[in-house]
């Protein structure tokens, strides 16, 4: 006998967050494909002055224009896309707490390592389950703190952070921040595992990732 359907708003709330994960990341996946893509246009086309070369498009009353040099650096700035795409998906997985938590805002109770807890908590599991533990998953929160106030590097405060979560740091404040594709999957991971363990659950095979 099959389960009748539930009408339950949470866990609707919970599926539409899995279906959000799997849309950022397909997002995530072709606009590197499209950057790289326009990068090797531009590079293969013969141009007989490429340095004075501008591009110029119109919507509307709006209009932009940039040198073909500038445009170049701007879709090859894979650090700002991964920026993006990690503040993205921390919204989502404090969206997904404080739903699966009963709150309005889960900043309200604290960072990562409070909210996480009580999710962890409230699923009778620890952070020894989650994917390199709470101390991954507070360096996760570092770096998107830093994103998030217009930062690229390393605060003594950010820093004083990693080191009572148990984080090795062997970065200097002031160190740039280091945010590359690889590193932007560890830490999708990572949330991913947190949410996982704590039971916030969703549609399977949507394309989360």
């Amino acid at each position: 006998m099959g389960l009748a359907p539930t009408n339950d708003p949470c866990n609707k709330e919970q599926t539409l967050i899995w279906t959000e994960w799997g849309r950022l990341t397909r997002f995530l996946e072709s606009a590197r494909i499209a950057f790289a893509r326009e990068s090797q246009l531009w590079e293969s086309l013969e141009l007989a002055d490429a340095s004075s070369a501008k591009i110029r498009t119109e919507n509307g009353k709006a209009t932009y224009q940039v040198s073909l040099e500038q445009h170049r650096q701007a879709v090859s700035d894979t650090w700002l896309l991964n920026a993006s795409i990690l503040l993205s998906y921390y919204a989502l997985a404090e969206a997904a707490a404080a739903d699966k938590l009963g709150l309005d805002d889960v900043t309200d109770v604290g960072g990562i390592e409070v909210w996480g807890q009580r999710l962890l908590d409230a699923a009778a599991a620890n952070w020894h389950d989650v994917k390199d533990g709470k101390a991954g998953a507070v360096e996760v929160a570092v770096v998107r703190n830093a994103i998030a106030h217009g930062d690229r590097t390393y605060t003594q405060r950010s820093i004083n952070r990693l080191q009572a979560a148990g984080v090795q740091v062997s970065v200097s404040p002031g160190a740039p921040l280091q945010l590359d594709y690889t590193a932007l999957h560890e830490y999708r991971a990572r949330l991913k595992s947190l949410l996982r363990v704590g039971q916030v659950r969703g549609a399977v095979g949507d394309g989360e990732s």
